[in-house]
């Protein structure tokens, strides 16, 4: 049944008092069904909340809120008092700030209802997220996720649109999280959602930090605004959370020094880490390597746990054991947590296999766009590469993005693999070409000789495929899960698996699928 509350209830709040005002209509005797700052999403008697901004503001879409039916607008006092009645002005010099306060109150208040689970960090987000609300649904009961590829509400999964979402949205998803029963939520929890505030009034018991690595400095300037910004989940965490850290990361101090919880240091058995006091370490070691999987030996508080996973790679083996941190954290215990790994699955895109048992080599599909993501992505296959076979990467880098990174990427790629195929990822309103020739102008001239130039995406992957001798790993990197590509501004459909499928079967003799 679709959820409505009387407007004036949902205003008259002890809480806002002073911050709030109707200055045109009346809220007595008004309800509303919904709270939306898209104009496009209102539905009849929905409230629209009118954000200001510099590229998109909010008050120039009033009218149509109204005209898809909006019972009350809430916006700053000059839009505000603009609204034609019976429609219903709220002014407040914040309307983000407390439009997101009356959609959490809206929604029954989801954020006290559930326990939750906050993940952060450039890269491993996704894959820790996917792993830990398996082991949490295993072991202590109906768990959501809220992700860059899914927001899956312990019932069914459906695509996701933003790593994580505004406060408005997510009071929305969490309230359905609860109704549809679940005990706890896994977030990933970007550093633009918390630069941005998006998950204000949500308090994490669990807080994990994967990793510090250059990314995103068009948006922060400078890799010590970007760790103070993902420090911000850290020191909203409570004396009874939890933090669960990379200690092998050189940011890890910067995320213990900011908040109180009781922490988890989670590293490498075969690397030096320093493990300030009072710090519980959880130590990773990988026993045996597999395409099909790997055997890692997790060593907590005296006891070693050893378990075989269906992932492969260094990272992977840091990302299984932050996700069992998380549900012993939670609660759970190692018996019902190795069972529990015995079963996962990675999440979509990440070192996806595309090959098939008959290929003669093997081609994988993953998401890493970041220097660092490559690095490690390249080392965890590398081990399994024959001696006499070549290890090939596919990737590009987005366009309209953060152009410092491009040069490293090229670097990372020739230090990892073998032979680089550099092409198109989103080159959205910048020049393909362009972006090419600012990765290649990371390569010194001595190696080029490994590096083949093709932009077009498609075709790089074929080349890649077709060119490659028996016992070669490829590694199509940078898009992982997506299922399209931004040229310019137009969105059309390029799903890397689905390419690199068809360029197998052409390779087989068996034409495109």
């Amino acid at each position: 049944m679709p959820r409505q509350t009387s407007l004036g209830d949902l205003l008259d709040d002890a809480a806002l008092a002073g911050t709030i005002q109707v200055v045109a209509g009346d809220a007595v005797g008004g309800h509303v069904t919904g709270i939306t700052e898209d104009s496009r999403l209102v539905e009849p008697g929905g409230m629209f909340v009118a954000r200001p901004g510099t590229s998109h503001d909010g008050g120039d879409h009033v009218l149509d809120a109204i005209a898809r039916g909006a019972a009350a607008v809430l916006a700053i006092p000059s839009v505000a008092t603009a609204v034609p009645v019976p429609t219903v002005g709220v002014a407040t010099p914040d309307p983000a700030g407390i439009g997101g306060d009356l959609a959490f109150r809206f929604h029954g208040h989801p954020e006290r209802r559930m326990g939750f689970v906050g993940i952060t960090g450039t890269n491993g987000k996704t894959t820790v997220a996917t792993l830990a609300r398996q082991l949490l649904e295993s072991t202590l009961g109906r768990c959501g996720l809220i992700g860059t590829i899914e927001v899956h509400d312990g019932v069914e999964s459906r695509p996701a649109t933003l790593t994580t979402p505004g406060r408005i949205a997510l009071a929305g998803m969490l309230g359905g999280f609860a109704d549809a029963g679940c005990d706890r939520v896994v977030m990933e929890v970007s550093s633009h959602a918390l630069d941005q505030d998006r998950v204000a009034g949500v308090d994490f018991d669990v807080a994990v930090f994967t990793n510090l690595s250059g990314d995103h400095l068009d948006y922060h300037g400078d890799m010590a605004s970007y760790a103070a910004a993902k420090s911000r989940l850290f020191a909203g965490l409570g004396p009874r959370a939890t933090a669960i850290v990379n200690l092998a990361d050189d940011a890890a101090s910067v995320m213990l020094e900011a908040g109180p919880a009781n922490v988890i240091g989670v590293f490498p058995a075969d690397v030096s880490v320093d493990v300030p006091a009072g710090v519980r370490p959880l130590e990773h070691h990988i026993i045996e390597r597999a395409f099909s999987g790997m055997t890692l030996e997790l060593r907590f508080e005296g006891e070693a746990h050893r378990v075989r996973v269906p992932l492969v790679g260094d990272h992977n083996a840091f990302n299984v054991a932050a996700a069992a941190a998380i549900a012993i954290a939670s609660g759970a215990d190692w018996s019902a947590v190795r069972d529990a790994l015995e079963g996962i699955g990675a999440p979509r895109g990440r070192l996806e296999p595309v090959h098939g048992s008959g290929d003669g080599i093997r081609v994988f599909v993953d998401y890493a766009h970041t220097d660092d993501a490559l690095v490690n992505v390249l080392a965890g296959v590398r081990p399994e590469v024959p001696i006499d076979a070549s290890l090939v990467v596919v990737f590009g880098a987005g366009g309209d993005r953060d152009r410092t990174k491009r040069p490293r990427m090229m670097r990372a790629a020739l230090g990892g693999a073998d032979r680089v195929v550099v092409t198109s990822d989103n080159p959205r309103t910048e020049s393909p070409d362009a972006i090419v020739a600012e990765i290649v102008a990371g390569c010194d001239p001595e190696r080029l000789d490994r590096v083949h130039r093709e932009v077009d995406r498609a075709s790089a992957i074929e080349h890649a495929i077709a060119t490659a001798s028996d016992g070669d790993v490829i590694v199509i990197a940078g898009k992982g899960h997506e299922d399209y590509q931004i040229i310019g501004t137009e969105r059309r459909h390029f799903d890397d698996v689905e390419v690199a499928a068809d360029a197998l079967a052409r390779r087989r003799g068996e034409g495109p699928r």
